[in-house]
Order: structure tokens, then C-alpha cells, then sequence
């Protein structure tokens, strides 16, 4: 299913086409511009891509890059396409709880059996319950997927799973998750859980009282602006084309120019709920990186922070850093799939934004 970018540690192709705003002096920088363009062809080269989209946000400013196609042999990627941005739809969950928790409809100490029907006794450790913090901030210590589909394997393409993915509703999920416990004590410790992502999209219906496509649609989408077009067709690491990842399993598909949208409101810290969201929940020994709903944060020797996250799919890649007192945020979606993806993704996000903080933009 989907990977969270997690870093808590004590033949080229060329460019299809920028998309530029004309005015500010980042677009105009053909140093930076040379730069993203040797990172773009590189990354497409070495994973053996086939398409990939970067969008800078500077100081409210859009800025786009893209390379490649959206599908083999098809159109052009650009700031409107659509990719899966798989764990990276996470944030939005983490940012919806937040503005549940800041109007007073819910609190993070929350006991998660408050918002399931029926018994689930297994969902604590050694009588510590699982709270809403601990599903946000990946601490729940509850297994990464329902169902368990390593019995499909070897499945080219992913067909199989896709299709039962399809068939597995809420209810089969519900019903499962009686049987699951954590295997630790909640809180304690980071580890990746797509139960855990999906068990708050439950708890978020009850919270909001409406479907979670709607409320995403209600309070994200819509009041965004999203318009991706154009989907782009997702590639696994053979070069074949994968099935498409069921939206309600974290298969979103969003545009670097709706992506950008995001980051502007994730920049906006004066929202007491995107605040709330960076808040570190968990440390790390020294505390310079930790854990807030969802987003891991690092505190910058220069001074600062760098908020990122990733996703990871069938057949794409994406990462997304925020640097909220830089006023900046970098975007990278690629329609490929693999297991260096995410990382090569994440590196050249970082290399950018130092490229613009070493020439104090």
C-alpha cells in the first residue's frame, strides 16, 4: 500500500517544459532553473522514469517544472496532472483532526473505542487504550495494513490486489480490527501503520457526521480550489504499468499546482489548527526532530524547521517540505514506483531548498 517518509535518526532524459510565473525573482533565476532541471533529468534517468512534476512555493509565489510524460508515449506532464500521493494524504487527516480538536468536537486524549460501535478490548496495552494522538502521530503500535495481501504474491501489476482492495468496505475493516491489538504500548514508539490512517478516517466521519470523501471535498478541496486533469497512468519499478490504488486506500490524486494550493495553507501557522498539526507529539532523544499530527518536523542548525512527509504507491512517488519560517514549501510527484523512489524524491527536495537559502531566497 503506501510508505510515510520516516527519517528519525539520533540515458537522460530531457525536460518537457517550466510553467512560470513571470514576476518574481525566483523564476528568473536561471541558476536555480538549471539546477532543478539537472535533478529532474538525473532522477528520470536513474529510476528510469517516466514522468515528474516539482512545484516551488516561495513567499506565496507558484512556481513549476516539469518533465517527462504522464503516460509512455502520451502528453506532457504538467502542473495539472494528476498522481497518487499516497502517505502524504496523511497530513490532510492530521490537519482535519486538528481543526476537530480546535472547535471543541474532539480531544486528542481521546480513548479511540469513543468513536467505534461495539466492544473492542484488544484496542489497548496492558490497559493503555489507543488515543486519537497516537493514530496521528504514528505512534498506535498497530500493524501497517488490513487486509493482509502477501498471499497474492507475486501479482504483476498489483491487479489482484487492487481488486481486493476494492471489495474490502468498512465494515470487513471494522469487523477485522476486533481482532487486532497493539503490539506495544501506544505512544512509546514511531512506526508506520496504514490501520492506524485508516481507522482516523473512521473516527473523522463520526467527528464530522458525513462520508470522508465529502468532508475531504467540504473542507479541502473545495475551499482550495483543487483541479487536477489529466491523470497520469503510474509505473512499477519493471517499467509495467500498476493498477490503480482505491481512493479511500490512500490513493488520492492530486497536481504539484493543487499540492501548492496545500502548502500555502500548511504555511499559515496563524491557523491555530495547522498550528496545532506541527506541534511535536514525539521526540526524539536530542529533540531536534520529532512528531506532530502526522507531518515530522526537524529543527535546522541555521535556525527554522523542515516539516516533510512522503507516499509511496503502486506506481508513483511523491514528497512534499515546508520550511514555515522561509515562507517555502517543495513539492515532487513522479508517476514511478520504487524502492529508492521516495529517497531520491526527498534528496532533491532538500538540495533545492538549500540552493534557494544559499542565495538567501
Amino acid at each position: 500500500m503506501t510508505r510515510g517518509l520516516l527519517m528519525l535518526k539520533c540515458g537522460a532524459l530531457s525536460i518537457v517544459g517550466f510553467f512560470l510565473l513571470p514576476l518574481p525573482a525566483l523564476a528568473q533565476d536561471a541558476g536555480f532553473e538549471a539546477k532543478v532541471r539537472a535533478a529532474g533529468e538525473t532522477y528520470l534517468a536513474a529510476e528510469k522514469g517516466v514522468g515528474l512534476s516539482i512545484g516551488v512555493l516561495r513567499d506565496g509565489r507558484s512556481h513549476y517544472y516539469d518533465f517527462g510524460t504522464a503516460t509512455k508515449g502520451g502528453a506532457a506532464s504538467t502542473r495539472d496532472t494528476a498522481y497518487e500521493i499516497g502517505s502524504i494524504s496523511k497530513t490532510i487527516s492530521g490537519l482535519l483532526l486538528a481543526r476537530a480538536v480546535i472547535a471543541g468536537k474532539a480531544s486528542l486524549d481521546d480513548d479511540v473505542r469513543k468513536y467505534l460501535d461495539g466492544a473492542y478490548p484488544k484496542l489497548a496495552y496492558e490497559g493503555a487504550p489507543i488515543r486519537l494522538l497516537h493514530l496521528a502521530n504514528m505512534t498506535s503500535a498497530l500493524p501497517d495494513n488490513l487486509p493482509d495481501l502477501s498471499g497474492l504474491d507475486p501479482d504483476p501489476g498489483h491487479i489482484e490486489h487492487a481488486a481486493a482492495l476494492a471489495a474490502y468496505g468498512k465494515d470487513r475493516f471494522l469487523e477485522d480490527l476486533r481482532g487486532v491489538a497493539p503490539s506495544a504500548k501506544p505512544g512509546e514508539n514511531v512506526a508506520h501503520s496504514n490501520v492506524a490512517a485508516q481507522l482516523l478516517t473512521h473516527v473523522l466521519e463520526r467527528i464530522y457526521g458525513a462520508p470522508y470523501d465529502a468532508i475531504l471535498k467540504r473542507e479541502i478541496e473545495g475551499p482550495l480550489g483543487f483541479a487536477a486533469r489529466g491523470e497520469a497512468m503510474g509505473y512499477e519499478a519493471s517499467g509495467a504499468a500498476a493498477a490503480v490504488l482505491p481512493r479511500d486506500k490512500f490513493g488520492y490524486r492530486y497536481s504539484t499546482a493543487d499540492m501548492l494550493r496545500y502548502a500555502a495553507l500548511q504555511l499559515n501557522e496563524a491557523d491555530a489548527a495547522v498550528a496545532l498539526s506541527h506541534k511535536g507529539t514525539w521526540f526524539t532523544l536530542d529533540r531536534k526532530t520529532y512528531v506532530g499530527l502526522t507531518w515530522i518536523v526537524s529543527e535546522l542548525p541555521g535556525g527554522g524547521r523542515q516539516l516533510r512527509y512522503s507516499g509511496g504507491t503502486w506506481g508513483f512517488a511523491s514528497v512534499m517540505m515546508l520550511y514555515p519560517e522561509r515562507k517555502l514549501g517543495v513539492v515532487l510527484m513522479a508517476n514511478n514506483a520504487s524502492d529508492t523512489a521516495q529517497d531520491k524524491l526527498s534528496g532533491i527536495a532538500t538540495q533545492l531548498a538549500d540552493a534557494l537559502a544559499a542565495e538567501g531566497k
